[in-house]
């Protein structure tokens, strides 16, 4: 087997100074706030929607879409000492180059990272666009034995990955808790320097609105919910979207809505409203018309499965019509949702318990709820 034009991964930078000096990074890029959108939004808010842009994202192996690809090649063999060959030159023969093509979805740049936890016995491999591969120069044309080489890349591959995934969780565990803290601080200093300037006695001139609304009492909250629900003619105030493999966490946020006072349709509350019911049409009207608002919890999961899909595509037609009903994505990991326009923003499950998930779900509701 001969490796050619192959990369040495996990090795021209050190990931834990990558990801200190990002974790330093938070209160600059915090800075970078306009105050008028302190004015407008929580801490909470702006915290999820910094954290998710923050996140690292770890490399993801689609190890269950691998295709292969060959062609014939020329190969030199003058290091094989078991052929013959020509001592003033190279000994070129006929061959055949199998390559493996491993799709990846997560931050490229995590590839050339070296963890903490690592081996001299380095992984390699080509880094492409969205895909690993493994070319493998075979001058018998073996095919069989290419495979055997690609599994023992591949074992190592995870193996590395595992070190760097581990120190990329934390770094994620990090990341929210850290934003928060300097979303206060930033908060404090701009309200202190307010306050300064308005013990000047002066009026003052700005171009942004005024601080945020007190909090609204939870049962006038509800009250305003249901109000606005009848007059759009809508069953919900948010409706869950989302693959099987992800209920864990997705139970969790529905829990904490129903507990803060939101109508949710999740699947587990409606089980007898929806026996004996055409699902395909019941979901259609739920996803897209009967809720103000569908959470899409996107993930690999969710792009493989027909029900999902079903109602994202609900969701996504009344979205882009732009006459009610409004898709709040998130994101349990990179997959990308066919259909699903990239100027919509997500916010970044990795960096957010469902607990603070179901309370950026319940402002947005009581603070930006669709025309009806």
């Amino acid at each position: 087997m001969i490796r050619k034009d192959w990369t040495l991964l996990f090795s021209d930078y050190d990931l834990r100074s990558v990801l200190d000096d990002q974790l330093k990074g938070v209160a600059e890029r915090v800075r970078t706030i306009p105050e008028s959108g302190f004015a407008s939004r929580t801490d909470e808010d702006l915290a999820a929607m910094t954290a998710s842009e923050l996140v690292v994202r770890p490399i993801l192996l689609h190890d269950d879409q691998i295709e292969v690809s060959t062609r014939d090649v020329k190969i030199d063999v003058s290091h094989d000492f078991n052929r013959a060959h020509n001592p003033w030159g190279p000994t070129i023969v006929d061959g055949l180059e199998v390559c493996y093509h491993l799709p990846f979805s997560g931050d490229p740049q995590v590839l050339r990272c070296r963890p903490s936890t690592y081996t001299l016995n380095g992984a390699r491999a080509v880094i492409g666009k969205d895909e690993l591969r493994f070319p493998y120069d075979s001058p018998g044309r073996d095919v069989a034995a290419t495979k055997k080489w690609f599994d023992e890349d591949l074992t190592r591959l995870k193996e590395w990955l595992g070190w760097v995934d581990a120190q990329v969780a934390e770094y994620n565990r990090q990341l929210e808790p850290a934003v928060r803290a300097a979303v206060a601080a930033r908060r404090s200093e701009i309200e202190k320097s307010r306050a300064d300037v308005e013990a000047l006695g002066f009026k003052i001139r700005t171009s942004t609105s005024g601080p945020s609304a007190p909090a609204t009492d939870p049962s006038t909250a509800k009250e305003k919910r249901s109000a606005r629900r009848t007059a759009a003619r809508r069953k919900y105030d948010v409706a869950l979207s989302f693959a099987g493999e992800d209920r864990e966490y997705v139970e969790k946020v529905a829990d904490a809505l129903r507990e803060a006072g939101v109508d949710v349709f999740y699947d587990r509350y409606e089980q007898t409203n929806l026996w004996g019911k055409d699902l395909a049409e019941h979901f259609g009207h739920v996803y897209g018309q009967d809720a103000s608002f569908v959470v899409m919890f996107s993930s690999r999961h969710y792009a493989a499965k027909a029900w999902p899909n079903h109602e994202k595509s609900h969701a996504l037609a009344t979205h882009l019509k732009g006459v009610g009903g409004r898709m709040l994505p998130v994101r349990f990991d990179d997959t990308d949702i066919p259909g699903v326009p990239g100027t919509i923003g997500y916010l970044d499950l990795r960096v957010l318990t469902p607990e603070q998930l179901a309370e950026l779900v319940r402002q947005k509701i009581d603070a930006d709820a669709p025309d009806t």
